[in-house]
């Protein structure tokens, strides 16, 4: 009976030993990530672990993160005219699933925040300065803010990616501007405002002359139609019907016989 109970009690000690040691073997890479391996032999391994439950005796796992993140970032710029700015801008990015071993190896245990606030950082200065040197500070703000935009995008995508990080898309807001510019851009506004109010006044008053002139012309058009209608109803007919009329009226009539004609008033 004593050996029996000393078996059973065995038997319990290896299964708990078991299944904390299943738990101890097998790691849960959580779902946006990607799990890096470090060996306790020494060294990274060079394939990540997707997410799910994988099997990992006894490496150490480090979730690193694959899936979108945002960034806010101000940068200090000069323009081509030798204006200083500086320009909040926002951008996303991932890192590739592909290359997250190697991220980890080039920038060891330094975490994705320490990396944006760090190198990605960097790299984004420098595609903004190269960028906005192209452009003058009006223009920035003006009709070639899109193409600063752009200039930075490609930058920043070309310095980032072939070390495994993905930009996806980029913004940035207006420039802080000196007084000389904001002057510059305030005449130019009261210069388009006193164009467009020039433009509505002549339209107005082309179009006022299109409706006066419309108006004569339908106008004669009328008397010419009244006119045209009139000079087709007069005939013989209705000269003759209108003289007798008019004698009627004036109380007199002309009565042809064999000799002569004679008018006789009647009373």
């Amino acid at each position: 009976m004593g050996k029996q109970v000393k078996f059973i009690g065995l038997g319990v000690v290896v299964v708990i030993l078991a299944t904390l040691g299943g738990f101890k073997f097998f790691d849960r890479v959580e779902n946006g990530n990607v799990g890096i391996r470090y060996a306790i032999s020494g060294g990274v391994r060079d394939k990540a672990l997707s997410q799910g439950i994988h099997f990992v005796g006894l490496d150490y796992v480090t979730q690193y993160p694959i899936k979108t993140q945002s960034i806010k970032q101000r940068v200090a710029v000069a323009t081509s005219d030798g204006k200083k700015t500086d320009v909040k801008i926002s951008y996303s990015y991932h890192v590739d699933p592909s290359k997250a071993v190697a991220i980890y190896k080039k920038f060891g245990s330094a975490d994705i925040h320490a990396i944006e606030t760090g190198w990605l950082a960097q790299k984004l200065q420098k595609a903004s300065r190269e960028s906005m040197a192209k452009f003058t500070l009006l223009e920035v703000v003006g009709t070639d803010s899109t193409k600063a935009q752009a200039g930075i995008l490609k930058s920043f995508q070309q310095a980032a990616e072939p070390y495994g990080f993905v930009v996806e898309d980029l913004s940035f807001g207006t420039p802080s501007i000196d007084e000389q510019t904001q002057k510059s851009i305030d005449d130019i506004i009261k210069a388009g405002q006193d164009n467009k109010k020039a433009e509505l006044e002549a339209k107005t008053k082309e179009t006022q002359a299109k409706a006066d002139a419309d108006a004569k012309i339908t106008a004669a058009n009328a008397e010419a139609e009244a006119n045209n209608k009139i000079n087709a109803s007069i005939n013989d007919q209705t000269i003759a019907y209108m003289e007798a009329q008019a004698r009627l009226k004036h109380g007199w009539v002309t009565v042809q016989t064999n000799d002569a004609m004679v008018d006789a008033k009647g009373n």
